[in-house]
């Protein structure tokens, strides 16, 4: 198949959850990150997500008891079959990298939430939201199936089998300016460049900025930094992290990132990470 294609994707809201909180508030990651992003592709793809295994059970004495042994985590279907995509992300009406966020506290009025060893309660949830993130995702098709191309003609005629969300199910997410490039992999040469996206940073970025010659008049330079998920650990079911930075500063020539692509329809040609 071999297309490199980009959505720009919106929501009012968002909650990209931190796995590592809960007391007393529940944070909010301020990038999307790759498993985030799979997820909403597989809803457009119409891929099932994750589900709870059943408990296993053993005979004793002639009655029926949960083992002390975890079950095994299954692998959703829509993470089995787009792990092997390579995505790119860029902030859009960003501040710095940043989106503005808030905290909400308000009653989780769902019964199994609300019910500890049989007993009703009043479950409090104070969280962090994302306000007004959006985000523009860079997904390179180079296998050709059927959920590949499912995927590529749903995103491109704005079709969803499912709802995509940001998060949380009430934040309901939505895309708009497909594009479709042409790209070749890019060697930084003899020239400095600039990453549209974020990147897997290997080195401090700080060593690998480049002295611009001038300062363009009001647009000051910033670097952002975020450890965010890039997959799962599949034993465990528990995120794996990369180090990511985003940035508007030149970098070096001799700066290592891996996994850069040139946008050849783009003015100038701009040079994306797909991991």
């Amino acid at each position: 198949m071999n297309k490199l294609v980009s959505i720009d994707l919106y929501a009012d809201f968002g909650c990209l959850k931190k796995p590592d909180t809960n007391d007393p508030v529940y944070l909010t990651f301020n990038m999307l990150h790759k498993p985030a992003l799979l997820g909403i592709l597989g809803a457009v793809a119409g891929l099932e997500g994750f589900s709870e295994p059943p408990a296993k059970s053993k005979k004793r004495k002639g009655k029926d008891f949960f083992s002390e042994q975890e079950p095994k985590p299954i692998v959703a279907p829509y993470y089995e079959a787009l792990k092997g995509l390579k995505i790119g992300i860029r902030p859009l009406q960003h501040e710095n990298g940043n989106f503005s966020k808030t905290i909400l506290t308000y009653n989780n009025g769902v019964g199994y939430a609300n019910i500890q060893a049989g007993i009703p309660g009043n479950l409090m949830v104070t969280e962090q939201m994302l306000i007004a993130p959006a985000y523009r995702c860079f997904i390179l098709f180079e296998k050709e199936d059927d959920v590949c191309r499912r995927l590529y003609e749903n995103l491109k005629n704005k079709d969803a089998e499912y709802l995509p969300y940001l998060g949380k199910n009430e934040f309901s997410a939505w895309w708009k300016d497909w594009r479709e490039y042409r790209f070749q992999k890019f060697e930084p040469g003899e020239r400095n460049f600039e990453i549209r996206t974020l990147f897997i940073k290997e080195e401090p970025v700080k060593e690998g900025k480049a002295r611009q010659p001038y300062k363009v008049a009001g647009i000051p330079n910033f670097m952002y930094f975020e450890n965010l998920p890039v997959g799962y650990d599949e034993q465990l079911m528990q995120y794996e992290y990369s180090a990511f930075a985003f940035t508007n500063c030149q970098l070096k020539q001799d700066y290592p990132v891996g996994h850069l692509y040139q946008l050849i329809d783009t003015e100038p040609n701009e040079v994306v990470q797909l991991f």
